[in-house]
């Protein structure tokens, strides 16, 4: 994926560079870099472009959350996007992303917050104090509702009550989506 990057930011029109960067990401793990590779690629190309951008966007139709292949979908025969948009990743070399995006999103993606939560399930059980206390700072200085959601849950169909201080990091989140 890093050499294909490289020629992109090069080369920014070559297909092959755009199809074999997205077939890098496709074998590659999570969401993200599907994501930010697909969306590389919808900067680049227009509407001239649009049966590619509909054949690539295909090959990525199982990897991609439904409310995001959707937006894809309707851009498919409209024009370039804007280099700024809302559907870059941390793995996008030509689409840079939006702040109009959650604090949870610029400062780690989903795939980030599924795998710190499973981290956490196994803190808990390996009765781990420490990280599961690193884990809650996290959440608290990233905002990451989606970890903290999902450990918490799955943490609960395992015990009845939650220590105290994930009543007070939940509360915590809570008042930043308040005033945010």
């Amino acid at each position: 994926m890093r050499r294909c990057a490289r020629d992109i930011i090069k080369q920014p029109t070559t297909i092959q560079a755009h199809e074999t960067r997205l077939r890098a990401a496709l074998a590659s793990p999570g969401v993200e870099p599907v994501q930010g590779v697909i969306a590389d690629i919808f900067v680049t190309f227009g509407k001239d472009h649009a049966p590619l951008k509909r054949r690539l966007l295909a090959l990525c139709r199982d990897r991609l959350p439904g409310h995001v292949l959707r937006w894809f979908e309707a851009q498919i025969s409209a024009a370039a996007l804007e280099p700024v948009t809302a559907l870059a990743t941390r793995w996008s070399v030509l689409a840079r992303p939006s702040a109009n995006i959650s604090t949870r999103a610029r400062r780690c993606g989903p795939d980030d917050s599924r795998l710190l939560a499973n981290q956490a399930i196994a803190a808990m059980e390996a009765n781990d104090h420490s990280a599961l206390q690193a884990f809650l700072h996290h959440c608290i200085t990233c905002h990451d509702n989606l970890a903290f959601m999902l450990a918490r849950r799955a943490m609960l169909q395992r015990v009845r009550v939650l220590p105290s201080e994930w009543d007070l990091t939940s509360q915590q989140l809570e008042h930043a989506m308040e005033t945010t």
